[in-house]
């Protein structure tokens, strides 16, 4: 069971590679406006505070793929699910996540993955995404990331 999780794992991480080279080999300066689907939505605030991530650690994340599919690490565990979205709105559900135990960013993982499940609005500007709850209040505010070319 152990292995079979694993290899999820390493498969939803090379998914998510594959997706970042196919959406911004640019460099991020001059970039048009990001695409709410398709992009890589880096955690930079939650609960009003800035996220920060500690040297050799990933970054919390999540991309929504076309099929209405969400794949995201949230800080210890990958996460997957659905969402759904119109001009305004964008809901999350189904979200289940591996079940690694991580003592020092357990509490911040499971504040991200409330903030999604919470998420009824969205604001896009440039290269910044904001979640806002059903009172309009901001959840979570992420940022587009591309790879650079070399």
């Amino acid at each position: 069971m152990k292995k079979k999780i694993n290899v999820f794992t390493i498969a939803l991480i090379l998914l998510s590679v594959f997706n970042m080279v196919q959406s911004g080999a640019n460099e991020q300066a001059g970039l048009a406006p990001a695409g709410l689907v398709n992009t890589y939505w880096r955690l930079v605030e939650l609960e009003g505070q800035p996220v920060k991530t500690a040297e050799g650690q990933r970054e919390m994340k999540f991309t929504l793929r076309e099929e209405n599919r969400v794949t995201g690490y949230g800080g210890c565990n990958s996460f997957f699910g659905s969402y759904s979205h119109d001009a305004s709105a964008l809901t999350f559900s189904q979200l289940a996540a591996t079940r690694k135990f991580c003592a020092d960013t357990m509490d911040r993982e499971s504040l991200f993955m409330k903030a999604l499940s919470h998420a009824a609005t969205y604001k896009l500007t440039g290269q910044t995404l904001q979640l806002f709850d059903d009172g309009g209040q901001v959840l979570a505010s992420l940022e587009a990331v591309y790879l650079r070319s070399l």
